[in-house]
Formats: C-alpha cells, sequence, structure tokens
C-alpha cells in the first residue's frame, strides 16, 4: 500500500516547516518577510517567478518560497504538477512535515486539491523489483493547511483515498511486462480492492472464447500469455435509483503492434509496456471511489491482453465476428486497441449502462493533433461530454473535444465485413478509431478519451519524479463520479443516459 503523508488542517507553527505559494507580483505574507534575510527579499522566488524557490532553513524549522508564476494561469492542471514537483523538492530536503500556505487571494478549491494531490505523490516510485538493503529514502509524512483554505476535512480526508487509486494505476503502468500481464493485474486488483465493497469477476480465456468476444479473442491469438476481461462492480444496491456508470479502459499489457510489426525505435517500444494505462486508469479509480464511499454505482471493464506474435496470431485481412455480432475486417494488427475496447463496450450496452467513458492509449494521431498537455475527448452527446470535460478541468486533467463527423465513419467501410478496423490512410487517425469505437455503443451517451500523448507525466513533476507513468484519467474519473452522485442525490434516475444532443 502506497504510504501517502496525512492531510490535516491545522494553525502554523513556528516549529513546523512551511511551504509558501508565492504568485508574480503577490505580497509575501509579514510573517514569512521577517524570516527572509534582507540580501534575499530580491530572489526570483519571492518575487513569485513560476518555478523560482528559495530554501531556508533554521534551528527549529525550514521556509520553502515557491514561485507560482501569474495566478491566473495557475490552473488545476498546473497546480498538480507544480505540487508534484514541490513534493519532490520537500523530500529532497528532508522535510517531512509540511504547512502549506497558499496565497491569500487563492479561493479556487480544485486549484488548491489539485496541488495538495501532487504533493500526496511526492513519496511514490516503482522499486519494489530492485534488490533489498538500498537506503531509505526520505518521506513527507504530514501536510497542514489552516482553515482559512478553501477545503473542508472531507476534502483532505479524500485525498490520500485518491493518491492510493493513482499510485496503483502507476505501479500497473510501471511494472514490466513480465511483472504485469493479464493475470498479474487482475490478481493485484484483487488484492487491492475492499472485499464487500467491490464484487469482482474475472473472465479467463475460456469464458472469453464460450462467451463470443472474437475481437478480444482475436488480438490475444498470438500470445503464449492468456487474456483476462476484468469486470468490478461497486454499489450495487443503489442501481435501481441511479444511472449506472461505466468506466472502460485499453489493456493492452505489451504492444507489438503483431504481424503488423512496430518499427518505432527501441526507446519507444519500451513505452509499449505503457498501453495499458487506460485499464490502469479505471482500476486505480475504483479503488478510490470505494474508499470514498461515493454513492454512485460504478461498472469498471478492463480487457487486457499481450499483442503478440506467432503462428497462431491474427493475420491482416481476416474477418473476425465482434460480441456484438458484427463483423470487422482486420486491416492493421496494430489498431489492436479498438478491437478489445469494442467488446468492451458491447459488455456495457448489454448490462444496461446508462452512461460510459473509456480511456485508451488509442492513436499516435491524437498526440501529434494535441501534444502532451491535452487529451483527445470523443463522445455521441454533447451534455455528457459536457459533465466529462468540467470534470477533467477539475482534476487537472484537461480535455480537447475533438470532432465525431460521419464523414470519418465513411473512412471504415468494407467490402467484406461490416466494417474495418483501419481507414484507408492515417489522415483523421484519431477521429478513425473513435467512430470504431462508436460503432458498439448503441446510442447510449458515451465519451471516449484518447491518452496517447497524456499517459505520461508533463513537466514540471516529469523532471522531478523517478518514472513517468501519470495514472491519467484516474482523479477525472473519481471526480464524475462524485458529480453523478451529488446530481442524482435524491435517489432520481430520470435522465436515461441515451444519446443527447
Amino acid at each position: 500500500m502506497y504510504k501517502c503523508p496525512t492531510f490535516e488542517i491545522a494553525a502554523p507553527s513556528s516549529r513546523r516547516s512551511q511551504l509558501v505559494l508565492i504568485p508574480a507580483r503577490g505580497a509575501v505574507p509579514p510573517a514569512v518577510l521577517k524570516l527572509i534575510p534582507v540580501q534575499l527579499r530580491d530572489h526570483s522566488a519571492v518575487k513569485g517567478d513560476r518555478g523560482a524557490r528559495l530554501v531556508l532553513h533554521s534551528n527549529t524549522a525550514s521556509t520553502v518560497i515557491f514561485g507560482i508564476g501569474k495566478q491566473k494561469d495557475f490552473s488545476p492542471q498546473e497546480a498538480a504538477e507544480w505540487g508534484e514537483n514541490a513534493g519532490h523538492l520537500l523530500n529532497k530536503e528532508h522535510l517531512s512535515e509540511i504547512h502549506v500556505v497558499f496565497p491569500e487571494g487563492m479561493r479556487d478549491a480544485d486549484v488548491c486539491a489539485n496541488f495538495l494531490k501532487g504533493l500526496s505523490m511526492a513519496n511514490f516510485t516503482v522499486d519494489e523489483l530492485k534488490s533489498k538493503g538500498e537506503t531509505k529514502r526520505p518521506e513527507l509524512k504530514k501536510v497542514c493547511i489552516s482553515a482559512d483554505a478553501p477545503l473542508d476535512k472531507a476534502a483532505l480526508q479524500n485525498i490520500p483515498h485518491l493518491a492510493q487509486g493513482l499510485a496503483f494505476a502507476r505501479t500497473m503502468i510501471e511494472l514490466p511486462p513480465s511483472h504485469a500481464n493479464p493475470s498479474q493485474i487482475v490478481a493485484r486488483f484483487q488484492q487491492a480492492v475492499a472485499k464487500g465493497l467491490v464484487e469482482v469477476e474475472i473472465w479467463d480465456e475460456k469464458k472469453i472464447d464460450k462467451e463470443g468476444m472474437g475481437l478480444l479473442k482475436a488480438v490475444a491469438a498470438g500470445s503464449a500469455t492468456p487474456p483476462r476481461f476484468l469486470i468490478a462492480r461497486y454499489g450495487k444496491d443503489m442501481a435501481k435509483t441511479k444511472p449506472q456508470l461505466f468506466l472502460v479502459g485499453k489493456g493492452v499489457t505489451f504492444d507489438t503492434g503483431g504481424i503488423n510489426l512496430k518499427t518505432t525505435s527501441w526507446q519507444d517500444l519500451l513505452a509499449m509496456k505503457r498501453d495499458m494505462s487506460g485499464a490502469a486508469a479505471v482500476m486505480g479509480a475504483m479503488l478510490a471511489i470505494s474508499q470514498m464511499r461515493i454513492q454512485q454505482p460504478v461498472t469498471i471493464l478492463a480487457p487486457l491482453t499481450v499483442n503478440a506474435i506467432d503462428a497462431n496470431a491474427t493475420l491482416p485481412g481476416d474477418v473476425i465476428t465482434s460480441y456484438s455480432g458484427k463483423t470487422v475486417e482486420i486491416m492493421n494488427t496494430d489498431a489492436e486497441g479498438r478491437l478489445i475496447l469494442g467488446d468492451a463496450l458491447h459488455y456495457a450496452v448489454k448490462n444496461k449502462a446508462d452512461y460510459i467513458v473509456d480511456v485508451a492509449t488509442l492513436t499516435g494521431a491524437c498526440m501529434m493533433a494535441l501534444g502532451k498537455h491535452l487529451s483527445g475527448m470523443f463522445t455521441n452527446s454533447d451534455s455528457w461530454g459536457e459533465q466529462v470535460q468540467a470534470a477533467a478541468e477539475a482534476s487537472g486533467e484537461p480535455v480537447w473535444k475533438m470532432p465525431m463527423s460521419p464523414r470519418y465513419g465513411e473512412e471504415i467501410k468494407s467490402k467484406v465485413a461490416d466494417f474495418a478496423n483501419m481507414g484507408k490512410s492515417r489522415e483523421g487517425g484519431a477521429q478513425i478509431g473513435a467512430k470504431f469505437l462508436e460503432r458498439f455503443v448503441e446510442g447510449v451517451s458515451w465519451v471516449h478519451l484518447d491518452i496517447a500523448g497524456t499517459d505520461c507525466l508533463g513537466e514540471p513533476a516529469a523532471s522531478a519524479a523517478s518514472q513517468p507513468g501519470a495514472g491519467r484519467m484516474v482523479h477525472t474519473l473519481v471526480h464524475l463520479a462524485a458529480q453523478m452522485a451529488e446530481k442524482h442525490s435524491g435517489g432520481s434516475k430520470a435522465q436515461s443516459g441515451k444519446k443527447k444532443s
């Protein structure tokens, strides 16, 4: 279990070290200013320059001055990244307890919460496979904030739960494929999840075949490692009065490209262990949602497989029958994520989902379009898309709505099957992938989040962290479930979840 610092509301103490956030042209609190030597009062951190830091040690406590730049630009995303960067600085300085002093005018609860979320991940690293006997690393153990900060006790208590979900997701992402194959991942999830709160069901390769999940079976055909389909349900007792939320995550635990073998550099190939970041996100979200006791029924689905090559591997040109009964022509075996998601999405529809969100490192095209700072969002429902987008913004994981014109759907026409898994060219690849997935949601309100460019930490967190995996969308999915719980707190299931515009 991840050793997250504890969080509490407490009055400042002269014997406790403090982390003081200073915005550009912002006033330094008088009590803090007294601690800064005159010759250092022109320091860039004291002026609030973005990312500048000044550490002052004394016999009783330390003061860390941390510049955050223009306060209007200090968004939840910036706060999360700089919070994690600051957390690593605190560990480097061996400061195990810290009192965070937010700027006087900072009243945005999402910004403050995301900064503390970043701090909560300061101790994270995946080192379980290293030999024992290494020097113990410094750890941040306690974080305090003043009562006048825009966060209440309940919000603070939820941060460690969120951190546990993020830590689980990041661990799964960073473990090598030899230690995080489909069976190993579901075993770790079963061990981590709270018994009695979450019902877990695992389909093995025989069950997958028997049920007719042809697309998942086809992707797994070339691997000696059998696939798994993870189903986890939380809040079944609420299902009669609240809408059903299904979270679906792509779980390719290593992607060789199959017969369409990847020709990328060896460095890029090493990153293919992270092609299960979507599955890690929904599993991490479920851990946090259940620990927080959010009053919203949630089901997560994670199709897990290795995309490998042997004599049994699916071939380009093969036609596969999906779980939905629709047939798919395999134009490219490296467009495998959409295949396993297609079967999982149909499971969600078949089991009466009202709302669906899928998360996937789906296309390099999305990364080319949006870079590494925004995830792509595709939806068949404007109102549902707006809810997911709001949750993502508040969680410091912003998304950009991408077009879903029917013309992109025309790109996957096939002469021998209902449709193909690839377009005729590389243009519009992210949209074409989304239109493929849309064929399986049958009009249920659905959002697809393409995190191919954002699955790793962004700067400045990345330069301070020991591993790049971000656990992207864990926070968004948790926030979304909490949002829905609040919206439907009266027990109403009036909204059908069918496609709306």
